[in-house]
């Protein structure tokens, strides 16, 4: 029996039965795919045994190489299990955090704090992914998610940094020409920016005790949001976004709330701004040190419950 087996050899192996091919586990491990090959078969010829078919584009595997498999993920896992309890023992927080966060909000509420970050812990590693889409943690291999919602997965923890407030709003210039809504039904009488996603038209909900939907239209529909304040900054109509969008155009006069008196939103129910991830035994410093982070970051310096975004 061969004992000459690397951890490398196995973690490639394990990553040829995902992906399917050596080309795209030499570009996630950074190799050429001749190397990939050549490591399992180096493999292959340590435990004595084909592993894998190799077709002509694709790869499967033996009998022999499933059952090896197998033996492989369980090596890895305690491996990483008991790397991951050193570092965590360590003084200084280490190693890559894989973070999913929402496109608008990693841009203004994530990116800026990053050297502060790298500052503070120098031996961390980021990989961030920005999508908008709820993603499954476990089976993209993502540490943290920063989401935006009503939480849904009870079997995800969650550190909640504060609620998501909306504002409805318009630019100095747009209001000067076209008045100000002084009830909700006044919009029927203005050009609305509304945003546009994949369930369609978001819905607006406008009430002082009761949200109540209302019905809007307008010159402009887009599924970027951001597209869309700079339009109502530019005086083309009226908006109705989160604080943590428009929070800093509000505080610079850009735009004005609209119809201020009363509670607006795009849902009946509470939308929560959170930090995401897996239910474990122990949570990795790396991970904790980062929503520690952020949640300082984010917090109100007057108001406690308040994120800085909201002005209050």
């Amino acid at each position: 029996m061969n004992y000459d087996v690397s951890l490398l050899e196995i973690k490639l192996f394990l990553l040829t039965t995902q992906l399917g091919n050596f080309s795209e586990v030499a570009r996630r491990e950074n190799m050429n795919p001749s190397s990939v090959s050549r490591k399992i078969a180096q493999l292959e010829k340590k435990v004595g045994t084909k592993l894998l078919h190799r077709h002509t584009r694709s790869i499967s595997l033996t009998d022999e190489g499933l059952a090896f498999s197998k033996f492989c993920g369980e090596a890895i896992g305690q491996y990483e299990r008991v790397v991951g309890q050193i570092e965590q023992r360590a003084d200084t927080p280490r190693g890559t955090v894989k973070i999913s966060a929402p496109v608008a909000f990693g841009r203004l509420h994530i990116a800026p704090y990053l050297p502060e970050l790298l500052a503070r812990y120098p031996l961390l590693k980021l990989e961030i992914h920005q999508t908008d889409a709820f993603i499954d943690p476990a089976a993209e291999a993502v540490d943290l998610m920063i989401r935006i919602g009503v939480p849904q997965d009870s079997s995800l923890r969650l550190k909640r940094f504060g609620l998501q407030r909306f504002v409805m709003a318009a630019s100095p210039a747009y209001l000067k020409a076209h008045g100000t809504p002084q009830l909700p039904e006044d919009l029927k009488h203005h050009n609305c920016l509304v945003f546009k996603g994949q369930t369609g038209l978001q819905r607006w909900y406008i009430g002082k005790e009761t949200l109540v939907p209302y019905e809007v239209s307008g010159s402009t529909y887009g599924n970027n949001a951001e597209t869309l304040v700079t339009a109502a900054v530019g005086g083309s109509g009226i908006v109705l976004f989160p604080t943590w969008l428009i929070g800093e155009q509000l505080a610079n006069g850009e735009l004005v709330a609209v119809l201020a008196q009363y509670q607006v939103s795009t849902s009946t129910e509470q939308q929560v701004i959170s930090a995401q991830y897996l239910d474990t035994a122990k949570l990795a410093t790396k991970v904790r040190v980062l929503i520690d982070f952020l949640a300082e970051k984010y917090q109100h310096p007057n108001h406690p419950g308040l994120c800085y975004w909201d002005r209050g």
